[in-house]
């Protein structure tokens, strides 16, 4: 009988020190980049008779004449919830050198959507956006509300090209 005692009271100091020695279990996150060519890309309005098309330079409107519509999707990771980005960003060109003014919208929350819009001059050496929470009246830096269904649709002028679209998010490693 004494034996059982003194058994059960060793366990009990061994699961003490055990649970006290324990490391804390924290996840750790690191910043990611979700990057796509502007070929991904399509037309808002599909047509025939365009000038404007996927290319492996990225989505290109070779037209001299005509600017189109462009919806771009991002895909965000599968293991994030619907707030999955923290910024998007959308790269663009000029084909033949001159500025042009491009008109943008990013949309986010396909239930209940959010729209920032933005125009930016694009010349010789190319040109980019970026989008933040804070655009869409929210906090700089916290994820984008609903950014898991987004995209980004412009009109792109005759002779300009969406080089790329990306997207950051905090990616969640360990345990």
């Amino acid at each position: 009988m004494r034996h059982l005692r003194l058994s059960a009271a060793l366990a009990g100091v061994v699961a003490v020190c055990v649970l006290a020695t324990s490391p804390e279990t924290s996840a750790a996150t690191v910043i990611s980049l979700q990057h796509a060519p502007g070929s991904v890309c399509q037309l808002s309005i599909p047509t025939t008779d365009t000038g404007v098309r996927p290319k492996a330079t990225g989505f290109r409107n070779e037209s001299t004449t005509t600017g189109n519509f462009v919806i771009c999707p991002l895909v965000s990771p599968m293991a994030t919830g619907s707030d999955a980005f923290t910024f998007v960003n959308l790269s663009l060109l000029s084909l033949d050198g001159q500025s042009h003014d491009v008109a943008c919208s990013a949309v986010a929350n396909a239930i209940s959507p959010a729209y920032s819009s933005k125009t930016i001059s694009v010349n010789a050496s190319g040109g980019s956006y970026q989008w933040s929470a804070s655009d869409f009246g929210e906090t700089f830096g916290s994820p984008i509300i609903g950014s898991q269904e987004m995209s980004i649709t412009c009109l792109l002028p005759p002779q300009a090209a969406i080089r790329s679209v990306g997207a950051y998010y905090n990616r969640e490693i360990g345990n």
